[in-house]
């Protein structure tokens, strides 16, 4: 069986350039970064390396770049390090309603209290109620720069123009963005930026945060000063090889990039809006290309997902890290989409490894798959 895979919103394989560095760097490159010899030495180059990779992407000092080990570990740092510096009575985050479940926890684990900042049917940001939520005070704003689900961008420009406003600190949650949009952390003001690697063809269990050379910081873990002391643990120097240098790839021909991605979203958009009553979430916003959440009504997106699995495509029904809490999406909900087709969606994510041909191909599967369900629905 052929195998199409449309779940890059999820992860990522390797780009196999990322695969062959990781391969030599675990051969070569096995010295502890922290050690004066010479192995050590060559491993804490590959690291410094890396950084400074990472750092181009971003448009970030080097020495504004620490390493995680994911967006979740850098999501709960930069939370952690605006409520950590302030006194208790100070303790709010603002997040909005379709945040990542990651910040939504870190959000209320961290922050005595939380203040959440509604969307429209489009998912587009209350930019009122934000301003009326800043005015109250709080020692965390954090938001991402597209949503995971549907792709819709939030207007960060103006939120952390208003953030500054009221003295602030902003976190961006940029871990879909790599490579689909320009990141600068300089144009965008924003105090912390996470990113995942295995969100853009790096290893799992890498990442990195962007920390402001001027923000207040303590660390999320502590027991040695690797990484300047804002993340302890031996680093993890081949896993890092490979964030930088996918980091470096997806900086370049990004334009090219969105523009590919963007044909295979339009390919999917006008399949399968030729079904019943199918509805696509966020048509109307700004969105990054590559991602399609698509309902249909009365039938579980599940379904259709395990469906085409047997033919060999893999798409989901929404975030990966909530695909087993059996509940609706969240960010569906705060979307106010209709309940008949709350349950009904699925969430197509392509890369520009993927093809047309592969996207019609999966398309065809789908339809036939929202066609069997919606007859047995309707059978004697």
């Amino acid at each position: 069986m052929s195998s199409i895979y449309l779940d890059n919103n999820a992860t990522t394989p390797l780009l196999p350039e990322v695969l062959e560095l990781v391969s030599s760097t675990l051969a070569r490159d096995f010295g502890n970064p922290s050690s004066l010899h010479a192995p050590g030495q060559a491993a804490r180059a590959v690291v410094n390396h890396a950084r400074q990779q990472v750092a181009m992407l971003l448009r970030a000092r080097s020495t504004e770049v620490v390493f995680t080990s994911g967006g979740t570990e850098s999501i709960n740092t930069a939370i952690h390090a605006c409520t950590a510096t302030v006194p208790a009575t100070q303790r709010r985050v603002i997040r909005s309603s379709v945040e990542h479940e990651a910040v939504v926890e870190a959000a209320r684990h961290y922050g005595a209290s939380v203040a959440v900042i509604a969307v429209d049917i489009e998912g587009r940001l209350d930019l009122a109620q934000l301003e009326r939520e800043l005015k109250q005070g709080a020692c965390c704003l954090s938001l991402m720069f597209s949503n995971n689900e549907t792709g819709v961008t939030l207007p960060l420009g103006e939120a952390v123009r208003l953030a500054k406003a009221h003295g602030v600190p902003v976190h961006v949650d940029a871990v879909q963005a790599v490579g689909k949009a320009e990141l600068d952390v300089e144009a965008l003001g924003c105090d912390f930026l996470s990113i995942a690697g295995h969100k853009f063809h790096a290893p799992k269990g890498t990442g990195a945060l962007f920390v402001r050379r001027s923000a207040r910081f303590v660390p999320l873990m502590v027991g040695a000063s690797q990484e300047s002391s804002r993340r302890p643990g031996t680093e993890n120097v081949a896993g890092l090889a490979g964030l930088g240098l996918a980091a470096e790839i997806m900086g370049q021909g990004i334009e090219r990039r969105r523009e590919h991605l963007a044909v295979l979203s339009r390919e999917v958009e006008r399949r399968l809006l030729v079904l019943p009553e199918a509805r696509v979430q966020g048509v109307n916003a700004v969105r990054v290309p590559g991602t399609s959440n698509i309902a249909f009504p009365g039938i579980e997106g599940a379904g259709i997902v395990l469906s085409v699995a047997r033919d060999g495509v893999a798409i989901s029904s929404g975030s990966a890290c909530s695909a087993s809490s059996g509940g609706g999406s969240h960010v569906l909900e705060a979307m106010q989409v209709p309940y008949s087709h709350l349950f009904g969606a699925i969430r197509i994510s392509c890369s520009e490894r993927n093809t047309l041909a592969e996207v019609a191909a999966a398309c065809t599967f789908i339809e036939r798959a929202v066609m069997h369900l919606r007859g047995m629905l309707t059978a004697p």
